[in-house]
């Protein structure tokens, strides 16, 4: 089901590219790729149980090491895509010792705390360009072809429709129920035979995985970035994308990656001819209100109202 449903999307995609303007096109694979983060999100936070406030860290780190390997080394992208995300999947599996021996709202603060760190790392780090970035990153290539707006739509959606082709068969599977069986209750699970630990922490490197391949897309695709890229606003995105979209839904990663970015974009346009004297705060702040309104009035996320609605 998730991988016929997979190929559909990613069919429709590239179809409506070829008549999408380049910069739609751009806000397509930008919703692609934050969607591509969030699915692994949502293993981690909906199905798994546990809260994290880092994942721009791990997104940050994919880009970083995909930029630094193609600038310094002359390494393609490609080669440079799998990197990040091994790269970042390491990061995860070393901080995950320190970071998972905590519970619920101290883990929040604890992912939060390491993203912080990272994005220090970033800042201070001159080798990878300190405050000042990298830029000129070479984009992915096919023999002589050179990726443009179009051709990245379609990878970071092939990728969404891979990631939930695997995230589906994985929450489908006895790793997928035992995850539900931690974020149930750790002690029953546990009491059932469920090794909370090393799911969690497998659980944990599979999200920085998404989030690691995704960004080296996104630094390509950019050509440039800095450590304001990944700050920890965009984490709290992250969140807000899988809660909106549904956290124990692979698709509720894909909606609420469009919801965010697309209202973002709306406000963008609308409210400078609304308020022509306001500032990006005022951007902000209308987001930042609709947010809070969808989640009092979608506690469960979009997904479960839709099924709700369905089934009635």
């Amino acid at each position: 089901m998730y991988g016929r449903t997979g190929l559909v999307l990613l069919v429709v995609v590239a179809a409506i590219v070829w008549i999408l303007p380049s910069y739609y096109t751009g806000l397509l694979t930008l919703i692609g790729l934050y969607a591509l983060v969030t699915i692994g999100l949502n293993l981690f936070m909906g199905y798994a149980g546990q809260v994290s406030l880092g994942q721009a860290a791990f997104f940050g780190v994919g880009a970083y090491t995909s930029a630094t390997f193609a600038v310094k080394a002359n390494i393609t992208p490609w080669l440079g895509m799998v990197l990040g995300a091994i790269v970042a999947a390491l990061v995860a599996y070393a901080l995950s010792f320190v970071a998972l021996r905590l519970r619920e709202n101290l883990l929040a603060l604890a992912t939060l705390a390491l993203g912080i760190v990272i994005n220090v790392v970033f800042n201070q780090w001159d080798f990878i360009g300190g405050t000042s970035g990298l830029k000129d990153i070479p984009g992915f290539t096919i023999g002589s072809f050179t990726f443009d707006q179009r051709a990245y739509a379609i990878l970071a959606w092939a990728l969404v429709a891979v990631g939930i082709w695997f995230a589906g068969n994985l929450v489908r599977s006895s790793f997928g129920r035992s995850l539900i069986a931690i974020s149930a209750g750790e002690l029953g699970a546990q009491a059932l035979g469920v090794h909370s630990e090393r799911l969690k922490r497998q659980t944990f490197v599979l999200s920085a995985v998404y989030a690691g391949a995704a960004g080296a897309i996104y630094a390509s695709q950019a050509s440039y970035i800095d450590p304001t890229s990944f700050s920890f606003l965009l984490s709290v995105n992250f969140v807000l994308m899988s809660v909106i979209g549904g956290l124990r839904s692979l698709w509720g990663a894909v909606i609420g990656a469009t919801v965010v970015v697309a209202l973002g974009q709306i406000l963008q346009n609308v409210v400078p001819v609304v308020l022509p004297s306001a500032r990006g705060d005022f951007q902000s702040f209308f987001l930042g209100v609709i947010l809070i309104a969808m989640l009092i009035l979608l506690p469960r996320g979009i997904t479960s109202r839709l099924s709700e609605a369905r089934r009635a």
